[in-house]
């Protein structure tokens, strides 16, 4: 039984493709996350934390500068109160490599949005899966295991993850 929505074409074109151009782009900051899912599990990812705080350090809650960029992504989700949102790029691996079954945040709500199409996918624990498909956004209870798998035909699997309260 599926417990989660999926939205294709989210956001109107033009602005997902206003989006999309910034974070696929040549100035888009990204930083290298020596971890997937828990520290030590041998993977890496680099991530953009649009609002939140770093989960290695105890810091306060912080906007980034590119913040405005999800503004319509934002305004579609209604979120009552944001607990993280961040930006995940993984490579392209040989063969599709599994980030491991995780929640992010307890009794909220998750969103991932897919930036490129790609043959990776988003993995749950009951066996649903959702592939990458450019601006389709996928809205679940976070309370259900997830976890996501990368791509082996682009160069890099990117999405956003909203983690809030609705």
């Amino acid at each position: 039984m599926m417990k989660f929505k999926v939205i294709d074409n989210f956001l109107p074109k033009d602005d997902f493709i206003k989006l999309q151009s910034q974070m696929l782009g040549y100035y888009f900051p990204w930083f290298y996350n020596d971890y997937i899912h828990h520290i030590g599990d041998g993977q890496f990812q680099y991530i953009h934390i649009f609002y939140g705080k770093d989960d290695t350090k105890d810091d306060d809650i912080k906007s980034s500068s590119f913040y405005p960029l999800i503004h319509d992504c934002l305004r579609e989700l209604r979120p009552k109160k944001l607990a993280r949102i961040k930006v995940n790029s993984n490579p392209r691996t040989l063969s599709h490599s599994k980030g491991g079954y995780h929640i992010d945040f307890p009794n909220m709500t998750t969103s991932i949005f897919y930036i490129n199409t790609n043959n990776g996918w988003t993995q749950f624990k009951n066996g649903d899966k959702v592939e990458c498909v450019e601006n389709r956004m996928v809205i679940f209870d976070s309370n259900l295991k997830h976890e996501g798998v990368s791509c082996t035909d682009q160069t890099r699997k990117v999405v956003i993850n909203f983690n809030y309260e609705r």
